[in-house]
């Protein structure tokens, strides 16, 4: 399945900002993938329950529990954000051996799937 052009695009545009010295996003790696704040897809014009709906289809989304949401909270800068954790193996330049849980159930990543580079990391 391919990923929604629309949806792909607003996502390589959210993960190049991993390599932004100073970061005005929340967007971060964390131990179990790549936490993208759902605010950032309505920051780009598109509706979070859209890439939430596109990300998932696709299996880029790395739920933390087999039959929890896709969504997940984290508490950033004293506030408390929402969004997805999208698994590392979709990202290029990200090693998934390096972030948990990397060998349960990672989908292969299709070509046109993965988000972006993400260099000088």
């Amino acid at each position: 399945m391919r990923l929604n052009p629309a949806v792909r695009k607003a996502l390589a545009d959210i993960v190049a900002t991993l390599n932004d010295d100073a970061s005005a996003s929340d967007i971060c790696t964390v131990a179990e993938g790549v936490f993208v704040p759902l605010a950032e897809f309505e920051r780009r014009g598109l509706q979070p329950s859209i890439a939430i709906r596109a990300l998932d289809d696709t299996r880029m989304i790395r739920r933390l529990q087999p039959d929890g949401p896709p969504t997940v909270s984290r508490q950033i800068g004293g506030t408390t954000v929402v969004g997805v954790i999208l698994a590392p193996a979709h990202v290029e330049g990200l090693d998934p051996a390096a972030f948990g849980l990397a060998a349960e159930g990672d989908a292969a990543t299709p070509p046109d799937a993965t988000a972006t580079q993400q260099r000088g990391r």
